[in-house]
């Protein structure tokens, strides 16, 4: 009975320490602020889920998805962490294919735009998926509507829209194309513009807003200049959103989108 229990003791322990081995996920080493994605290649359309570890959880920390090469004041996507949190997860909505770095700013209120740790992703698209997706943010001018029956041959459409925002509702954001200011956009408010078909660059220019003690109008510092790229095409119709949010400074954003 005694050699057979010998046999079995060894046995019993190694079992033992495969499954500490397998079940035992380690916390990280030491007190380094920590964030990763739960993959480094995501397919388009898939949710981001960005880890992190070691938050000091302070009630203004952030974090936020930008694209590689992005100057560390580049707000992007951003989300604030839960308070007292010192370790967790978060999840982002599908950015369009690229390459990004999952940032996070930890202590922000006092360090500013210091990023306490970063952590580099892609996303990817097949060909087929990304002429689908072209083809989803674009659509035939209808010659039924008045709006667009009278677009020139060899012409495109772009309706841009401001997205409402009560807390920016009071400024205004010029729109450039090719670097030339076609339009200041106000709160939820919407402006049609036929341009030729090509690579057309919009960006975003000076922020305004009323100052109502002075009576005048005054410019705004914005940490960054939105600008998106359409590939348009002639007979073709395309929305473009501009949106422009505060953390903790003025931030226009621009994006391609679809009505369908």
């Amino acid at each position: 009975m005694q050699i057979q229990s010998l046999k079995i003791r060894p046995i019993a322990s190694i079992v033992i320490l495969i499954m500490a081995t397998f079940f035992y996920q380690p916390s990280p080493v030491g007190g380094a602020p920590i964030v990763n994605t739960e993959k480094e290649i995501y397919n388009y359309g898939e949710k981001i889920k960005v880890n992190f570890f070691n938050s000091p959880g302070n009630e203004r920390d952030w974090m936020c998805i930008v694209p590689v090469g992005s100057p560390d004041t580049e707000g992007g996507e951003y989300k604030y962490m839960p308070k007292g949190m010192v370790q967790g997860f978060l999840f982002f909505d599908p950015p369009p294919p690229g390459k990004y770095e999952a940032r996070v700013y930890y202590n922000y209120s006092r360090n500013g735009y210091v990023v306490s740790g970063r952590y580099a992703f892609s996303v990817i698209i097949s060909p087929e998926e990304e002429a689908s997706m072209l083809q989803r943010m674009e659509r035939k001018v209808d010659p039924n509507n008045p709006l667009e029956e009278n677009i020139p041959t060899g012409k495109g459409l772009v309706y841009i829209v401001r997205e409402p925002f009560v807390v920016s509702g009071s400024v205004d954001v010029q729109i450039k194309v090719g670097g030339k200011p076609i339009v200041v956009m106000q709160n939820d408010n919407y402006f049609r513009f036929s341009v030729p078909a090509g690579d057309i660059n919009f960006t975003t220019g000076n922020l305004t807003k009323h100052n109502i003690n002075q009576d005048n109008i005054e410019e705004i510092w914005s940490a960054r200049t939105g600008e998106v790229t359409i590939k348009v095409k002639p007979g073709y119709v395309y929305y473009l959103k501009v949106k422009v949010l505060l953390m903790p400074f003025w931030i226009p954003y621009l994006s391609l989108f679809n009505t369908n």
